[in-house]
């Protein structure tokens, strides 16, 4: 074949950003999408051009001529579409977090090595290339041994960037189908795998959560709807005196810059001899370049970086491809993502129980 034929089961805001892994990509088409809003589907058919469009997911499996699938629907349906894709044949890239439990998780990866197709989870930050910039900094010996991460979230007034649609909102706000909290199992997905990126596997966990009261201006579902926030969450390195913490605020009435969601990460690496700073992700609020890095008394910025934060997702989707055409992994691989699964899950239930939490502890 000229290219690899693939298909998107679901079609919702985020996939505009994977869809510019696609556009104009000389190795893969997008040949077919899924979803069961009549009215998006259509949208999206018209807007890319796409020559198939089902509004059942398991009609799409059954077409011959799709080789490999995106899965890009809540997280509750990840493992049931994830386990049909493969075992109609298809490679599969699924959105994270990877599943809502590690039996889901284990079904996944049984049924990828039934099957021999790749399973990977979409990490975008991953292939966010500052972070990828700071990784080689670091392992370029730059700051020295790495001691310890510093990471910050920040969400703010809706009414800047993005607009959500009002069924996102809903099953965000349903824990049946979107897990254990839209702030620390959603978001938090990628702060975890972030510190796992940079300084390894994880130990142990403590957390605090808040339980803020969402006013309805600001995300319009039940009258009585509470977000998991403010979090402060605190974690020690396996087998080494190194530490971790992650803080996230939502200020509803701030802005932040941004041509995406509402929402600012930064971060902070300290060393033996240095620092790293990554200065923004998904916004722009800060006049500076993307990442920074002081040594010797000297703070030098790292400017010619691609910051913008939807091409992080493009990168991954043109990862997947080539992975498949490579016969190779492609992040996260299942096994990782399990990894990055049980950290949230332990993050989880030392803020529900307000105790030190081991990983191992973590079984389901």
């Amino acid at each position: 074949m000229d290219k690899l034929r693939m298909g998107f089961i679901g079609v919702g805001r985020i996939t505009d950003l994977h869809y510019l892994g696609y556009k104009d990509n000389p190795k893969a088409e997008l040949h077919a999408v899924c979803d069961v809003d009549p009215v998006g589907l259509q949208r999206r058919v018209s807007q890319w051009g796409v020559e198939k469009a089902y509004d059942d997911y398991r009609r799409l499996l059954d077409d011959p001529d799709v080789d490999a699938v995106e899965v890009i629907t809540p997280h509750h349906l990840h493992a049931e579409m994830t386990i049909a894709a493969l075992e109609a044949g298809k490679h599969v890239s699924v959105q994270k977090p990877m599943a809502l439990n590690l039996t889901q998780a284990d079904a996944m990866m049984a049924a990828a090595g039934r099957s021999g197709k790749l399973l990977r989870i979409i990490e975008n930050y991953r292939y966010y290339a500052p972070f990828n910039k700071a990784k080689q900094l670091i392992e370029s010996g730059e700051i020295g041994e790495p001691l310890s991460i510093r990471i910050k979230s920040l969400s703010g007034n809706v009414n800047q960037g993005w607009k959500i649609s009002q069924t996102s909102k809903e099953w965000r706000s349903d824990k049946s189908r979107s897990g254990a909290g839209s702030i620390v199992f959603d978001h938090g997905y990628h702060i975890w795998s972030v510190a796992r990126y940079f300084l390894g596997d994880v130990e142990r966990v403590f957390a605090f959560f808040g339980r803020r009261k969402v006013e309805s201006n600001h995300l319009e579902i039940q009258s009585e709807a509470f977000m998991d926030n403010p979090v402060m969450v605190t974690w020690k390195y396996t087998g080494q005196d190194k530490f971790g913490c992650w803080d996230c605020v939502d200020s509803q009435d701030m802005m932040v810059r941004t041509k995406y969601y509402p929402m600012e990460v930064f971060l902070e690496i300290t060393g033996s001899r240095g620092m790293l700073w990554v200065n923004r992700c998904t916004g722009q609020m800060l006049d500076r370049p993307p990442v920074e890095l002081y040594r010797d008394g000297v703070v030098t910025g790292y400017s010619d970086i691609d910051a913008d934060y939807g091409n992080s997702v493009a990168r991954g989707v043109r990862d997947f491809v080539d992975a498949i055409l490579e016969g190779r992994p492609s992040g996260l691989t299942g096994l990782e993502a399990r990894e990055v699964l049980r950290f949230a899950l332990a993050v989880v239930l030392s803020g529900k129980e307000c105790r030190e939490v081991c990983l191992d502890e973590i079984t389901d």
